[in-house]
């Protein structure tokens, strides 16, 4: 079966604030503090609120921009070409919480776009690696039922708590949006998802190499889209496109976008060291 992506299929972006601060900021506050605390318990943590809050900056912050808003703003911009009205399934990949903590966002793409028998689910705690997860998760759907999936890729900057983590990636309000589908026709073919855990820098060029030609891609004729951080491994790839850390799940295929005319792509995330790899290879559709 072929899979494949049109990359008129695929917008992203980031966003400023979608919605106000919080009006009854104050009347929230201790609310807040006191979920922060049970969190923390319930991860066999203790909560230093004096020196671990974000809430009062979380409540009053003018760019805030929960994932609702993102996905309806991108679901717009993505119903100019499509109607998206046979998405057999909606996935959301994310690593930051949602602004609006228990909102179901698949269930709103889905009600959102009137479709009243898809499935919808979330995929998080895979840091990076879970927009390519997400394309796995919706290819293994499609060859067993169904026809079209929606892949959500999104974060948000602002945290409850104080992160270093986060400090040091500085992430922006950004989301990706892209439509998985069966059948033939121009654009993109979905290649396939590979990841290899315990991988060593100095194993790193070898370990992509082989998982290029394993996917069936040529080093040559494919561009590696990666953390501009491993620049390095574009050698003996046609070409190279970095990824921006500030975009989080995002980024990957919002540098696919950025490319002027996508042809056969490596798709890449490394974090500590696991490597997360996507191919896809140019079609012309006449398969």
């Amino acid at each position: 079966m072929t899979l494949r992506l049109d990359p008129k299929n695929l917008v992203g972006g980031s966003f400023g604030g979608l919605e106000e601060p919080v009006e009854d900021a104050a009347d929230q506050h201790a609310y807040w503090e006191d979920f922060n605390a049970r969190f923390f318990r319930s991860n066999g943590q203790e909560y230093d609120s004096a020196r671990q809050s974000n809430v009062a900056n979380w409540l009053a912050a003018p760019d805030r921009a929960s994932f609702a808003a993102m996905a309806g703003a991108l679901l717009e911009q993505l119903q100019q070409n499509d109607a998206l009205d046979d998405i057999d399934l909606v996935l959301l990949a994310h690593w930051m919480p949602d602004l609006h903590l228990g909102t179901s966002v698949t269930n709103f793409a889905l009600h959102r776009l009137g479709i009243a028998d898809g499935f919808g689910f979330a995929i998080s705690d895979r840091g990076l690696s879970a927009p390519l997860f997400a394309m796995d998760c919706a290819a293994r759907y499609l060859r067993r039922q169904g026809q079209r999936a929606l892949v959500m890729t999104m974060d948000q900057k602002h945290l409850l708590y104080q992160s270093d983590t986060v400090a040091a990636l500085q992430p922006e309000n950004s989301a990706s949006l892209m439509v998985l589908e069966t059948g033939t026709g121009p654009g993109l073919r979905y290649c396939g998802y590979r990841r290899h855990i315990n991988v060593e820098s100095g194993d790193l060029p070898a370990v992509v190499d082989a998982t290029c030609r394993d996917l069936g891609l040529k080093p040559e004729a494919t561009v590696l889209i990666a953390d501009n951080g491993l620049e390095g491994l574009g050698e003996g790839f046609a070409g190279w496109c970095p990824t921006q850390p500030s975009q989080m799940c995002a980024a990957p295929l919002r540098s696919l976008m950025s490319l002027p005319e996508p042809g056969n792509c490596l798709l890449l995330t490394r974090q500590d060291r696991e490597v997360c790899v996507v191919g896809l290879a140019q079609d012309d559709g006449s398969a």
